[in-house]
């Protein structure tokens, strides 16, 4: 079945913001590539006031406003955002600043809406959907349903654009459970497409020599935290239970606010890579000895599945989709690695020194990793897709 699918959401890298929401690049292109479609994306650009652009914000006023990247054209329309203050009114300034842009980009041939992220953007398309009359499929990846959703507005503006998408879509069965619960539906309205990994990428390989290429040290043990650095993300936790295992040193790669009171809480067991390409991550995985995620809250993180297929053990926070992940281990079974409560530096510590002092198998955790590649999840998109190209609703 040929067609076009329009991506909508903020997640997608630009020329500004290259590393910015890769993992809906990487899953489209595949998708793409496997049905043979039609494909532009529009990635909508929050637009603070000058005064208050500092950051990411300063960043986001860099987008260019079309580009063509990645095989495809895509779009950035801007639209003014007050930070802390847009609140509830933000899907809406989103909307109206796309819909023109969608208008023209779907003016002729088979369409489908293929939107991520619930809040804002989920609820902005599902606007726009309905104006064009266009079929809509919404993803939801994380902490569009275990934050934002918390709030009462908008968690009733997410179960309002759901009840008209044509297809329901979460990364995890625990945030499927929790998207029927939001949008008031019966789980079987949502179908489970998990993230997949590269195996090509992420594979293992010569620790020693991925250290050199790094500049890490070439002995010692090194645990390899990877992620934005902000709060939810527990990498302050990570440090703590790392500083009492000494001489073992804690390696992050990302960036974020939290990074000057990471830097500052170091001493002496902290490196910081910022961020970094897909390769160089891929090259930390080779390069460091166990993963480490002590996350408050998750969707399906690809970092563990990428761990996983580099041979790398994972110590992660027992949350969201991650011990789909690791095949819900038995306690005690550290061949994959281990799940600890989140923000507990004690049990942290402890489940890092017992997975760090049991023998490793490589070609285990590497096997483990294999059922979760790309064939599956974009299978069933591609079938989603084509259904809908072909005027099925539901």
């Amino acid at each position: 079945m040929t067609g076009n699918l329009l991506t909508f959401t903020n997640l997608f890298p630009s020329a500004a913001m290259p590393l910015h929401g890769s993992f809906v690049r990487e899953r489209m292109q595949r998708v793409v590539a496997r049905g043979g479609y039609g494909w532009q994306v529009v990635a909508p650009v929050p637009l603070a006031p000058w005064i208050l652009r500092s950051g990411t914000y300063r960043r986001w006023a860099g987008v260019p406003a079309v580009e063509t990247e990645f095989g495809c054209a895509v779009h950035h329309p801007g639209y003014r955002h007050w930070p802390g203050l847009s609140g509830i009114r933000q899907a809406d300034a989103m909307a109206a600043a796309a819909l023109p842009v969608v208008r023209t980009v779907c003016a002729g041939g088979a369409w489908v809406l293929d939107a991520h992220y619930l809040w804002p953007d989920g609820v902005a398309a599902a606007a726009i959907a309905r104006e064009l009359g266009l079929p809509l499929v919404l993803t939801a990846r994380g902490s569009d349903l275990n934050v934002a959703a918390a709030d009462p507005r908008i968690r009733a503006r997410i179960r309002a654009a759901a009840s008209g998408a044509a297809q329901l879509v979460a990364v995890s069965s625990d945030l499927c459970d929790r998207f029927a619960e939001v949008a008031a539906v019966p789980r079987d309205r949502v179908l489970e497409v998990r993230n997949g990994v590269d195996l090509d990428r992420f594979r293992p390989g010569d620790a020693r020599a991925a250290r050199l290429e790094l500049g890490l040290p070439e002995q010692g043990t090194l645990v390899l935290g990877v992620g934005r650095l902000v709060p939810g993300k527990g990498f302050d936790v990570a440090l703590e239970a790392v500083r009492s295992l000494a001489p073992a040193r804690l390696v992050l790669v990302g960036d974020g606010p939290e990074r000057r009171s990471l830097e500052a809480a170091g001493n002496g067991s902290l490196i910081l890579l910022g961020e970094q390409p897909r390769d160089r991550v891929a090259l930390a995985m080779r390069a460091c000895d166990v993963l480490v995620l002590p996350s408050e809250r998750e969707g399906w993180p690809n970092v563990v599945t990428e761990a996983l297929a580099s041979g790398l053990r994972v110590v992660a926070s027992r949350v969201g989709g991650i011990p789909e992940v690791l095949g819900h281990p038995a306690a005690g079974d550290m061949r994959l690695g281990a799940l600890v409560p989140p923000r507990d530096p004690d049990s942290l510590a402890a489940a890092l020194g017992a997975v760090l002092a049991a023998p490793v198998d490589l070609g285990h955790v590497r096997a483990h990793a294999q059922q979760w590649s790309w064939d599956g999840p974009v299978d069933a998109l591609c079938r989603v897709f084509d259904r809908l190209l072909a005027g099925g609703r539901s």
